[in-house]
């Protein structure tokens, strides 16, 4: 039996006017649905004066067993979400200049993309259908762990266990008695 869940999602983002001076526009993930075949990368949804929506791809949402302490944290927090990384198409390989790198479940992975900041990383809402396909996942696997305090060893402040004895033992006073330095 497999430990993980993936799910076929289809990512939407909007390329909006900037108010900056610094930039003329900015991207932003807006959405996730269930990955349908209508669509392709690069299709335009919907326009208007300030911004316009596209159709990004589809793409694997994967959840691991070994990660459901991540997805309990998120279904924990105020409003459960997805995470949607966006990538810098460097080779114009894709019909916009983002791409979808990763979308996630897990605020933990989020957050190790989004120490890079190079990537786009922003929380779009879970639909409720991929939203109880995560949680039955996570029924099935979670297993809490007891926190177990961990003893330090005793440690014996007399021996020296690592390395010679501090330098300064085996210095020899000078002449006048007084150490320089």
């Amino acid at each position: 039996m497999a430990r993980e869940l993936t799910i076929m999602v289809g990512v939407l983002a909007e390329k909006r006017r900037s108010v900056s001076r610094w930039a003329k526009e900015y991207w932003i993930p807006v959405g996730v649905t269930p990955a349908s075949g209508s669509f392709s990368a690069g299709d335009e949804l919907l326009r208007d004066d300030t911004m316009t929506r596209y159709f990004m791809g589809v793409h694997n949402l994967t959840c691991h067993a070994a990660d459901t302490e991540a997805y309990v944290h998120n279904f924990n927090s105020q409003t459960p979400a997805l995470f949607v990384i966006l990538r810098r198409s460097a080779d114009d390989t894709h019909p916009l200049p983002w791409f979808v790198h990763s979308v996630t479940a897990s605020p933990y992975l989020a957050q190790d993309y989004d120490d890079s900041a190079e990537d786009i990383v922003e929380r779009v809402a879970m639909p409720p259908e991929i939203a109880g396909a995560i949680m039955d996942f996570v029924e099935r696997y979670h297993k809490d762990e007891v926190f177990r305090k961990r003893r330090r060893d005793k440690l014996d402040t007399d021996d020296h266990k690592f390395g010679q004895e501090p330098i300064f033992l085996h210095r020899e006073k000078p002449a006048g008695g007084k150490f320089d330095g």
